[in-house]
């Protein structure tokens, strides 16, 4: 969401918080199927890393990345990483 405007915003210029809910949630399925076809379409292996981190809040934080080989344009082999 991006406002571009003359520095003033009212509340007609924001979308109802169901409306943004509701983006967010589209956003999320469309990329978890993506995720999820380039997933089955991988050549071979799939790869998994973690990564662990803490903010100095102290609040954790865990990602976990695929790392896997698919056939790109012009049938190339491409090294594709994905956040699981």
């Amino acid at each position: 969401l991006l406002y571009l405007g003359d520095g003033k915003m009212y509340h007609n210029d924001l979308p109802h918080w169901t409306k943004v809910t509701q983006m967010v949630l589209d956003e999320y399925r469309k990329e978890y199927n993506k995720t999820k076809g380039d997933l089955k379409n991988a050549l071979g292996h799939i790869s998994m890393t973690t990564d662990l981190w803490s903010d100095p809040n102290h609040d954790s934080y865990m990602a976990v990345t695929a790392h896997f080989i698919t056939r790109g344009g012009k049938n190339r082999l491409e090294y594709t990483t994905r956040l699981i």
